[in-house]
């Protein structure tokens, strides 16, 4: 059975926390930091199902996550819990469809407590519901019963994982325009139901933002933009708005598609993927800074403020197509959509208070108008285009009979708007799915040019509601039967049930994070009164013995590293994680220097420096964390004694070859810098001087 919701996902803070820009550790609430994947459902030990999306956790939490010292405010918009869409995609060009909630919940009491993170602080959380299916509105309708059920004292009949799996395992996928799927969240009761096959393709979204956003004019160059496949890049300060006029302006070129990169909420810290030289649609949040950028040739299209700019021209669209476009769109938007002017307080604002003059001005039906518009179109601008398919070893369509075909019909030289339309990868894509393959007798495109050529009505080749779908049932036996009347109640989302495995991880994660604050903080110099009275000598002697102890400690930590069993991962080990730790956490550089230092000591007594297979890549990955740190503390000593030690430790491969750890860190950009070539020669020089 196929699912309808393939995951429900919840991304925030977890363990191993680190900031925007990589650093690990906890630095205050002013830092942002990269969300994590913290519970899924089906669990991540599921053979039947693949892993959600490994970008999943970036996107739903685009801005990354802040903590806050306080939870709801009813009197502070800002810590209302937002509800958008998102929409993914995957290598080969399908789509993932993601409804999200985000809000602010507690931080977990583990995580707290190992940071040293104030208590009942909170932090930025997003809900998921992941499925293939563009159903939104039912996505979003299931995900925020969800999350009521949380929440609300009223609680649920069984433990609110136990709704979840039964929601995500149960409910199938409908069979379009055959199948209606009816399914209760506790008392709730929703229906997913999908258009035939035969029908345009399902858009469950309105095209009202759009068409709000954007005047007719400049909707027309837009699509025209992404036609001729440019890059192009929305910004608005809503995410909801982003994706949904993405997906919008998706539809509105069916039955072509678009076939390069598709972002339509790009996360705050891809802002470099614009520069990118390759066509792309991405959606950027009105917030985030691109001044830094060259922008060339990028059509930056403004939602808030209905304006389109970019350094290269759009192409007019040809006559007399534009002109009857234009009027159509005019005729189906105005007076049903209220003026742009009007909506600039917000685009959903007016609606929200009214809903029914929301049903009054524009509707589903509406929806499908506009799709039409677009579609005639097509079917005008490429009248008789099936006379010019070839199916040839060099070319699928001709282009250049088609231009010269239409000149003489129009008196006009070739437009460049429709040449590079021709020439694009979205054309080509549809003429290779339409030839000799079964989408062709589905074609929309053509039914509607022999409808038109027919005189008949252009909404005849859609095809017709069926007059009675099938209905299934999906019930939840569990609360049939429970009728103990026990409620589940939560002051937090609560964490799905973790496996051994998963919980022994955690604990180790934390209590090396824990550990190295430990040893950190006892020996870090004294804030209190009493350590201005310091002398230089006494602050020097406190700190000798910091150093000391750190290094005694690094000295049993990597001797016990090594001795560690062949089961054993090192990689997950108390050892690794507590040398990491120290590195890290200290700005003075102890850590990383100690570290090494250590290593130089245990090949000076004698130590053959081979390392087994897991035993080395901790190594590498440990000695990469110190020569990165020391690089920001511009620690030139550090970073040569770690390169010297790391070309005497080696693995044998297969073949007994000895492996070095030094070629694995020839990556790393220090190799590149001049700073680090004119220390080491004046090092070299020094030693050929003593």
């Amino acid at each position: 059975m196929s699912r309808m919701f393939e995951y429900f996902v919840v991304c925030g803070i977890g363990p191993e926390i680190r900031t925007i820009d990589g650093s690990k550790g906890y630095h205050g609430p002013g830092w942002m930091y990269l969300p994590s994947l913290l519970d899924q459902y089906p669990p991540p030990n599921h053979a039947l199902y693949p892993p959600p999306p490994p970008q999943l956790s970036t996107c739903v939490l685009p801005a990354g996550v802040e903590f806050y010292s306080s939870g709801f405010d009813s009197n502070d918009p800002s810590s209302f819990p937002r509800s958008y869409p998102i929409v993914l995609t995957e290598g080969d060009g399908s789509k993932i469809y993601v409804s999200c909630i985000s809000f602010r919940d507690l931080v977990c009491e583990d995580i707290a407590e190992a940071y040293r993170i104030q208590a009942n602080s909170y932090a930025d959380k997003c809900i998921c519901l992941v499925s293939r299916l563009p159903s939104f509105s039912i996505l979003r309708s299931a995900l925020e019963e969800i999350f009521t059920l949380c929440f609300s004292s009223k609680g649920s009949s069984k433990p609110l994982w136990d709704v979840i799996a039964h929601m995500v395992s149960s409910v199938p996928l409908p069979t379009p325009g055959k199948e209606r799927v009816l399914f209760a969240i506790e008392s709730c009761l929703l229906s997913v139901e999908a258009p035939p096959n035969d029908s345009l393709p399902h858009a469950d979204i309105s095209f009202l933002p759009i068409v709000q956003c954007l005047d007719v004019d400049n909707l027309v160059r837009l699509f025209t933009a992404v036609l001729l496949e440019r890059r192009i890049l929305l910004r608005a300060n809503k995410y909801s708005l982003l994706t949904l006029a993405s997906e919008a302006i998706c539809h509105l070129i069916y039955p072509f598609r678009w076939q390069h990169v598709y972002i339509p909420l790009l996360f705050f810290s891809g802002v470099d993927y614009i520069d990118a030289p390759t066509p792309y649609m991405m959606g950027l949040h009105s917030g985030v800074d691109i001044s830094a950028l060259a922008m060339d040739g990028v059509v930056v299209v403004d939602l808030e403020y209905n304006l389109i700019t970019t350094s290269e021209e759009i192409p007019p669209m040809p006559e007399p197509e534009f002109s009857i476009l234009r009027g159509e769109i005019m005729k189906l938007i105005y007076p049903n959509v209220i003026g742009i002017d009007e909506m600039k307080s917000g685009i959903y604002r007016l609606y929200e208070h009214d809903s029914k003059l929301r049903a009054k001005l524009w509707g589903e039906e509406h929806d499908l108008q506009l799709r039409m518009i677009f579609l005639k179109f097509f079917a005008t601008l490429l009248s008789g285009y099936r006379n010019f398919l070839e199916n040839s070893a060099t070319q699928v369509f001709n282009t250049q009979a088609f231009l010269k075909k239409r000149s003489r019909s129009t008196n006009q030289p070739p437009e460049p708007m429709i040449a590079q339309f021709l020439d694009s990868h979205g054309f080509l894509d549809y003429l290779e799915r339409g030839v000799g393959s079964d989408e062709s007798n589905n074609n929309l495109l053509d039914k509607l040019q022999d409808a038109i050529g027919r005189g008949q009505n252009p909404m005849s080749v859609l095809p017709s509601s069926p007059v009675e779908t099938e209905i299934l049932t999906v019930s939840d036996s569990d609360i049939e039967i429970s009728g103990s009347g026990a409620k589940y109640t939560y002051d937090k989302f609560p964490a799905n049930i973790r496996t051994d495995e998963q919980e022994e991880k955690r604990k180790q994660t934390l209590a090396a994070i824990s550990n190295a604050f430990e040893y950190s903080g006892r020996h870090a110099p004294s804030k209190d009164p009493l350590a201005d009275t310091l002398s230089p000598l006494e602050r020097a002697a406190e700190r000798d013995r910091m150093v000391l102890d750190i290094k005694v400690k690094l000295q049993g930590l990597w001797l016990r590293l090594l001795k560690l069993g062949a089961t054993d991962d090192p990689l997950s080990s108390f050892e690794y994680g507590t040398i990491l730790a120290l590195i890290e956490s200290d700005a003075e550089g102890i850590g990383g220097s100690g570290f090494v230092e250590c290593i130089r000591e245990h090949i000076h007594s004698g130590w053959d420096c081979h390392l087994t297979e897991e035993q080395f890549i901790a190594v590498k990955e440990l000695l990469k964390t110190a020569i990165n740190r020391a690089t920001s503390r511009n620690d030139l000593l550090t970073i040569r004694d770690a390169l010297e030690v790391s070309s005497d430790m080696y693995k044998k491969d297969n073949n007994n070859v000895p492996d070095y750890c030094q070629r694995h860190l020839i990556s790393l950009p220090i190799w590149e810098e001049l700073r680090f070539w004119e220390g080491y020669f004046d090092y070299l020089m020094e030693q050929s001087s003593n």
